[in-house]
């Protein structure tokens, strides 16, 4: 190497010239043939960037020796990228954060039910279960379930439904029990378990799994209503024909009262085929008459035979608050066309209303009040076809199509088997004015006919008046206000 004293370089010594070689001649004979190129033009290319490589990393080491000479640079770290990952990490952990905290507040399933929701299906039977095969110890000898046996056969089956609305978005402001129906996740319970549940639905099953739960249909004249859950082989109860329930009948309920999960109750049966009024409403249900305690959180909840079949849903609404040892529970008869219905549409079609409202005068009540016994009519809807004859409000309905009324549930027996557009035959006694004579033995009256057809009922709520106070001194019950 020679130093240059005016650049102040280093360069290589240049070497003297020599004589060129002659290239070697062919052999006499032979041909002289061309060399064949077999590599391809992207194993050219990837040649060259190689070969660049290598230099420019041994020109950098060269360079790093000396001082005075520049170096490589270095790759400029973009400020805009980590700003963008530091925010993407922080989404990432908020949305893990809030996946868990929902599924923990929500249960299993919030997502698929807040985005698809549940839609009524094609067309739906309620389905019959298998008995579970438990141990000897839990038969008796013939055959049917022990008390233990019903239980650790059907527990599985019962779930807890927790309510939430806005007011309570951390605690339930309501519960009450359920009855898995099929192994997807369809459950049965009572409408006001879950009428004010704006928020969201919690199902929790005996083994604690909790589920977001969705409304399928809900009934509120009967009490009645259906949810689901996002699941996959749950144990389903087995139902019974409540029909072939006895008086005095072993029974047993499980359900949750006062929030004590898998609770079970056991008694006899009272009575059968009682005829009660579920609260708020005055459409009657056949009832199964219970001495099992059935506490408020037991609603919903199962009461099944000695088999472990169910043959009714226990509803804390129906109890006699009046009386100890007196529970109802809804026949699975009476319920069953109402749950496949509420599957099937979300909603109970065909049903039909009159379009008014009403006091129940009975015979004894007439008697005493000097008034026609039958419905006082105490208001006309406008938009229903009864609106259009001579009914005014004050007078009463004595018949209808030749059967005498003389309550809701005389009324709900008439229509029951029609449908929305079917005329009806009404009596009517009008109660005419009499000037200066209060005497009801000297009041007279006027009887006529009005025909009317009946409208359809797509409503789940019946509007309820309070009772008007009696005067001093009677002794007689004042009837009910009642909407038909």
């Amino acid at each position: 190497m020679d130093f240059d004293n005016e650049n102040n370089r280093l360069f290589p010594e240049t070497p003297e010239p020599g004589p060129v070689p002659e290239p070697e001649a062919p052999e006499t004979g032979e041909e002289q043939s061309e060399p064949e190129v077999t590599a391809t033009e992207s194993e050219i290319r990837a040649a060259v960037n190689s070969a660049v490589e290598e230099i420019q990393e041994l020109a950098s080491a060269e360079a790093e020796q000396w001082d005075y000479l520049p170096k490589p640079p270095k790759k400029l770290r973009k400020r805009g990228h980590y700003f963008a990952q530091v925010f993407f990490s922080f989404l990432i952990v908020y949305v893990i954060l809030f996946a868990v905290s929902a599924r923990l507040v929500f249960g299993k399933g919030w997502l698929r039910n807040m985005i698809s929701g549940t839609e009524p299906g094609a067309h739906f039977t309620l389905p019959v279960a298998d008995v579970p095969e438990l141990d000897g110890r839990f038969y008796q000898e013939d055959g049917r379930f022990t008390v233990e046996g019903v239980y650790e056969a059907v527990s599985p089956s019962i779930v807890t439904i927790e309510s939430y609305n806005d007011d309570s978005a951390f605690a339930p402001y309501g519960q009450g029990s359920g009855i898995i129906m099929t192994e997807d996740g369809y459950i049965i319970t009572n409408a006001h378990v879950i009428e004010e549940a704006t928020l969201m639905l919690k199902v929790r099953t005996r083994d604690g799994d909790e589920f977001n739960a969705t409304v399928v249909g809900s009934d509120v004249k009967t009490d009645i209503a259906v949810i689901k859950i996002d699941a996959n082989g749950l144990q389903p109860a087995q139902f019974g024909n409540s029909d072939q329930v006895l008086p005095g009948e072993q029974v047993v309920a499980i359900g949750s009262p006062a929030g004590l999960e898998s609770s079970v109750t056991t008694g006899i049966v009272s009575g059968v085929d009682r005829m009660i009024k579920v609260e708020a409403t005055n459409l009657s249900m056949s009832c199964i008459q219970i001495d099992a305690a059935i506490n408020p959180g037991n609603s919903g909840g199962a009461l099944l035979n000695m088999w472990g079949q169910v043959v009714g849903i226990t509803s804390s609404k129906l109890d006699a608050l009046e009386y100890d040892n007196i529970g109802f529970a809804i026949e699975m008869s009476a319920a069953r066309p109402i749950i496949e219905q509420l599957i099937e549409n979300g909603r109970i079609l065909g049903r039909t209303k009159i379009g008014i409202s009403f006091y129940e005068i009975s015979d004894a009540n007439a008697e005493f009040y000097g008034t026609p016994a039958g419905l006082e009519i105490a208001d006309i809807s406008p938009d229903c076809d009864i609106a259009n004859t001579e009914l005014e409000i004050g007078d009463y309905i004595t018949e209808m199509n030749g059967v005498p009324v003389r309550s809701a549930d005389d009324v709900y027996e008439i229509i029951f088997a029609l449908k929305p557009g079917d005329e009806i035959t009404a009596k009517v006694v009008r109660v005419l004015p009499v000037k200066g004579n209060d005497d009801p033995a000297e009041l007279k009256t006027r009887e006529f006919e009005i025909v009317f057809k009946l409208m359809p009922d797509d409503s789940e709520f019946v509007e309820t008046v309070d009772d008007p106070e009696p005067e001093e001194g009677d002794s007689v019950t004042v009837p009910e206000e009642s909407e038909e």
